[in-house]
C-alpha cells in the first residue's frame, strides 16, 4: 500500500503545490466577502477535480458561505474539519506564496491553508485505494474560525453529532507534534462603576472606579495556575476621563483559558465570588463572562488514536510527537459534544498569524501519506476505535 500511495503522491506532486498556491494567492480575511466567495470557489474547483462533490452551506442565519461534503451522512463517519478564512488584511502587503530555502511563505500558508490540501488530497488517495467502498467522510471547511466561528458553530454541533472521530486539518507544530489537546477560552467583560467628582475641590464626594479595578485585578490575577494550565489575564483596562476627575467608569477586558471543564466549573465560581463580593472602594459592578470555545480534552479514544498516527509516522522516519497548546480550533466544539478529537492534521510550518508565517515544503508531501496510511488503518478496522462510539 506504502508504495501505490508514493506512486500516486509522485503522479499529483506538481499539482498539489499549484493547488495550495492557488489558494494562498486569494486574500480570505475572515471579513473580506469578496475574498471568501473567491477562495471557496477554488476549493470546490480542486475538490471537484478530484471527485469531492463540495456544497456550499449556511448556518440557520445565513450570514456567511461554508464547505461541506457528505451532508446527508448522520452516524458512523469520520469527520474532517478547516477553515479557509486568515487574519491577513486585504491591505497588507504580505499578499502572495514564494518559496525560500524549502519554505513556503505567504498569507495562510500554514494556518491553514496547507491543512485543506492535506484533507483533500488525502480523500482523494484513499479513494484509490478503496474504489469499491463508499469512505465514511464527512467535511466541513468553514469560513469564521479565525473570528470565533460564531456562524459555523450551530453547523459543526448539528451535524457532526454522529462522527466516530474528528480529524481537525490545522498546522502541525513546529516540530511535527500534532495536538491533542486545548484549552478551553473564555471572555470576561467588566465594567467599574464609581462616581465622578472634582478632584482639586471635594475628591470625598467620588468614588474613585479605578481603585476598584485595581483591587479586583489583583484578585483575579492571582487565580493564574500556569502549571495547571489557568489563565486569567487582565490584558486590558479604560478608565479615567481627566487628571482633575475622580473616575466614574472603569473597563477591564480578561481573557480566560483552562484546560478542562472541570477547571473551568470551579475558575467561573472564584470569578463570580471575586466580583460579587464588596470592593474596598465602595464602586459598582457589572460584568459578562461566557465561554467562546470548551476545552479540547484528551479521552481514552483519542488518545489511541493519537498514538497510532504517531506510531506511523515515526514508522516511516519522520517524527511526531503530542503536544497541548493554549490556542483554541474547531475541534474544542467536538471534544466538547464527546467526539475523540485529533488536531494539527495539516502541514508543518510557524509563525502563524505574522508576516513570516510558513510550512516546509515537503511536510505537505509527507502528511498527506501519514494520514492516509493512518486512515487506511481505521478503514479496515484495525484499530478498534472505527467500531466505538463514545
Amino acid at each position: 500500500m506504502e508504495e501505490k500511495i508514493d506512486d500516486l503522491l509522485k503522479d499529483k506532486t506538481s499539482q498539489i503545490y499549484k493547488n495550495f498556491e492557488d489558494i494562498v494567492n486569494i486574500n480570505s480575511f475572515s471579513s473580506n466577502a469578496e475574498g471568501i466567495d473567491k477562495v471557496l470557489n477554488q476549493i470546490v474547483k480542486i475538490a471537484s477535480s478530484l471527485d469531492i462533490p463540495l456544497q456550499t452551506v449556511y448556518s440557520s442565519k445565513k450570514v456567511r458561505p461554508h464547505l461541506m461534503y457528505g451532508k446527508d451522512k448522520k452516524d458512523d463517519y469520520y469527520a474532517f474539519i478547516g477553515h479557509f478564512d486568515t487574519v491577513h488584511s486585504p491591505k497588507s502587503d504580505f499578499k502572495t506564496m514564494s518559496e525560500v530555502d524549502g519554505l513556503l511563505k505567504g498569507p495562510g500558508t500554514n494556518d491553514m491553508k496547507a491543512g485543506l490540501i492535506v484533507a483533500l488530497y488525502s480523500f482523494y488517495i484513499l479513494q484509490r485505494l478503496y474504489p469499491d467502498a463508499q469512505l465514511p467522510f464527512k467535511i466541513l471547511f468553514n469560513s469564521d474560525e479565525e473570528t470565533g466561528s460564531g456562524d459555523s458553530r450551530e453547523i459543526i454541533e448539528n451535524e457532526f453529532k454522529g462522527a466516530l472521530a474528528a480529524f481537525v486539518f490545522e498546522p502541525g507544530r513546529p516540530n511535527g507534534e500534532i495536538v491533542t489537546r486545548r484549552k478551553g477560552i473564555a471572555s470576561l467583560d467588566i465594567e467599574v462603576i464609581g462616581k465622578p467628582a472634582h478632584s482639586g475641590v471635594e475628591p470625598w464626594e467620588g468614588i474613585n472606579s479605578i481603585l476598584g479595578a485595581c483591587e479586583i485585578i489583583q484578585k483575579l490575577e492571582a487565580l493564574n495556575d500556569y502549571e495547571n494550565g489557568i489563565i486569567v489575564g487582565c490584558n486590558e483596562i479604560i478608565g479615567g476621563v481627566a487628571r482633575n476627575v475622580v473616575p466614574a467608569n472603569t473597563k477591564i477586558v480578561v481573557d480566560v483559558r483552562f484546560s478542562t471543564m472541570a477547571q473551568q466549573k470551579q475558575l467561573f465560581s472564584d470569578i463570580e465570588n471575586i466580583l460579587t463580593l464588596k470592593n474596598l472602594a465602595g464602586a459598582k459592578v457589572k460584568y459578562d463572562l461566557h465561554v467562546n470555545r470548551p476545552p479540547l480534552e484528551k479521552s481514552e479514544q483519542s488518545d489511541r488514536l493519537a498514538k497510532l498516527y504517531m506510531d506511523i509516522s515515526n514508522s516511516i522516519g519522520i517524527k511526531c510527537e503530542e503536544i497541548a497548546t493554549g490556542g483554541g480550533s474547531d475541534g474544542n466544539f467536538l471534544s466538547a459534544m464527546g467526539i475523540p478529537v485529533v488536531d494539527g492534521m495539516g502541514a508543518v510550518g510557524n509563525f502563524s498569524h505574522t508576516k513570516k508565517e510558513f510550512i516546509y515544503k515537503e511536510s505537505l508531501i509527507y502528511r498527506i501519506k501519514i494520514f492516509v496510511l493512518f486512515m487506511s488503518q481505521l478503514l479496515d478496522n484495525k484499530d478498534t476505535i472505527s467500531k466505538e462510539k463514545i
